[in-house]
């Protein structure tokens, strides 16, 4: 076929698909009928655009059959080293340490730093820098090997980078104990130097790939090389630093309930309502460090626009550290659809925030560092902290120096041609391999980790994406518009851990889209969910994987 016809067939199909198909999104459908046109349409473009991908030359992607498991994926512990209780040689140990990830080259440089979120035709550039992008590390033990907690200012980082990273820091650890772990999460902000490689340029990956693969040249795609490795050594840095500066000391979990603050926008309407902060407190009297987990997407900037800020995490980091004289690492958990209350709305929180902030601004703008388009984020973030701060002793649980962990690799079908399409456009970087003709699978991985004893643990899910919260928290039978008719096989994570408080660390070790269940799937055309997901058994393959590794580990 003529290579312009292919790149006009090409630049249509990958237009559509990341543009139009936004457009219809959103839209509530009950009717049966219109249903079944949407799913009929959904199959006609994937298949539409699964041709359009076929012609372009694939990377040199891994025959399944011939994937071997590299030594940066690291398996934790085995299930006859999960401890129940704690032993005479346990004991707590944290180390913290954290730096930006800003060169100070992204804002009118030569080199091409997108910012990640929603997609654009043209170049999707930073134009400003309103803040700081960081990086956050805790380094926790029991006594026994180390882990590592990782967490970036970020829209995704995929398991490649992740892997990466891992097999670099452990060519020069030197350190006398076991490694036993590496996480590497993002927060999710849709306002931060691009590091998912998404947010490329669109039109030299619909045109020039197949070209410069067939050449040997080098694919466009939305990484900035120079970003990457500063991201790489400067994440690197922060684990040497965050296990060189590892203190004995006592952990305590708590919670506060910020259900106010959190916008469910899909059906069925579960969430976490709580932050959920382990504080450590080391033995030598210094410095705490607060370790939360909360599921609230980061847009206070919009998922659009294209200045740079660390979004309310910064904000909360800020506060916590001038107030409470804390160290600081959050991690998102079960965040699909999951946002901030709508900012439209005149009452309840909406409108706390805005007199939070008409309060305190004329005390900012006093500030040398002070911006006023960032006031709002500034305000959600400081009343976050302050929901931090108000957990006392009372409400707290000491937790015994038990910490257990392990993952698992797994393998999850990319069903959505689209995202085929992108992979191929250079577009995604995640670890693929082929297991037939024009089918693929994304390698990735998930975990199991407790805190604490059985009597008054907590479990955590490390999952790899952004999950529907009703799979961990249960809800699924509660979807009220079932377009295929199926039923969700599995239960929820908060039973399979039974006594053992849940929580999720999402988009952790890689990020492989929306994870679903599959009697909410519902169209392209209705729902932004499914256009950035591999497909609708993708929170099912998930949802198996984890299942499977939590029961095994727990015999």
């Amino acid at each position: 076929m003529n290579k312009k016809v292919i790149s006009v067939i090409l630049s249509v199909s990958i237009i559509f698909s990341c543009f139009a198909l936004p457009a219809f999104a959103n839209e509530d459908v009950s009717d049966k009928k219109m249903q079944t046109v949407y799913s009929v349409l959904d199959k006609v473009v994937n298949k539409l655009v699964g041709g359009i991908a076929a012609l372009i030359l694939s990377p040199d992607w891994t025959k399944k059959s011939d994937y071997k498991t590299p030594d940066s994926f690291l398996s934790g512990n085995s299930s006859n080293e999960f401890l129940d209780e704690a032993d005479e040689n346990s004991s707590w140990s944290l180390g913290y340490s954290d730096a930006s990830l800003l060169t100070g080259e992204e804002i009118g440089s030569n080199g091409d730093y997108y910012v990640g979120g929603s997609l654009t035709v043209d170049k999707k550039l930073a134009t400003e820098q309103w803040d700081d992008q960081r990086v956050r590390t805790v380094a926790i033990s029991d006594g026994r090997g180390i882990t590592l907690f990782t967490v970036i200012d970020c829209y995704g980082m995929a398991n490649t980078d992740v892997r990466a990273i891992r097999e670099q820091f452990l060519s020069q650890y030197k350190g006398s104990k076991e490694i036993t772990s590496i996480n590497i999460s993002a927060l999710h902000q849709h306002s931060c130097v691009d590091t998912f490689g998404m947010n490329g340029d669109l039109v030299s990956a619909v045109f020039t790939t197949s070209l410069k693969r067939l050449f040997g040249k080098e694919v466009p795609g939305g990484q900035n090389k120079k970003y990457m490795q500063h991201l790489y050594s400067s994440a690197i840095d922060t684990m040497n630093s965050a296990v060189e500066n590892m203190k004995t000391g006592s952990l305590y979990f708590g919670k506060v309930d910020v259900s106010s603050f959190i916008r469910d926008k899909r059906d069925p309407i579960v969430f976490d309502p709580y932050l959920n902060r382990f504080r450590f407190v080391p033995d030598d009297g210094s410095r705490q460090t607060w370790f939360v987990e909360g599921a609230i997407h980061c847009v206070g900037n919009g998922a659009g626009h294209r200045e740079l800020t660390g979004d309310y995490p910064l904000y909360m980091q800020r506060y916590i550290d001038k107030n409470y004289d804390a160290n600081f690492i959050y991690i998102q958990g079960a965040e699909l659809a999951i946002s901030d209350t709508d900012k439209t709305a005149t009452e309840s929180y909406a409108g706390d925030v805005r007199q939070y902030r008409d309060r305190n601004i004329d005390n900012w703008k006093k500030e040398e560092s002070f911006n006023e388009n960032t006031a709002d984020i500034r305000a959600y973030g400081e009343l976050l902290a302050q929901k931090l701060g108000s957990i006392n002793e009372r409400s707290e649980n000491k937790l015994d120096p038990v910490f257990n962990i392990a993952f698992r690799e797994c393998f999850v079908p990319i069903d959505n041609n689209i995202l085929v399409l992108a992979a191929k456009g250079g577009l995604l970087v995640n670890n693929v391999v082929r297991t037939g003709l024009f089918k693929y699978e994304i390698v990735t991985e998930v975990g199991y980790a407790e805190f604490g004893s059985d009597t008054d643990g907590i479990a955590v899910a490390i999952i790899p994406g952004e999950l529907a919260p009703e799979i961990a928290f249960g809800g699924t039978e509660k979807v009220l518009n079932n377009w295929t008719g199926e039923k969700w096989e599995y239960e929820p994570f908060k039973d399979v851990v039974k006594d053992r408080y849940l929580l999720v660390f999402g988009i952790a070790n890689d990020q492989i889209g929306y994870l679903l269940s599959n009697n909410n799937w519902h169209s392209f055309f209705t729902e932004n969910e499914e256009i950035v997901s591999t497909g609708k058994y993708a929170g099912a393959t998930i949802a198996s994987a984890w299942i499977e590794l939590s029961k095994t580990v727990n015999k």
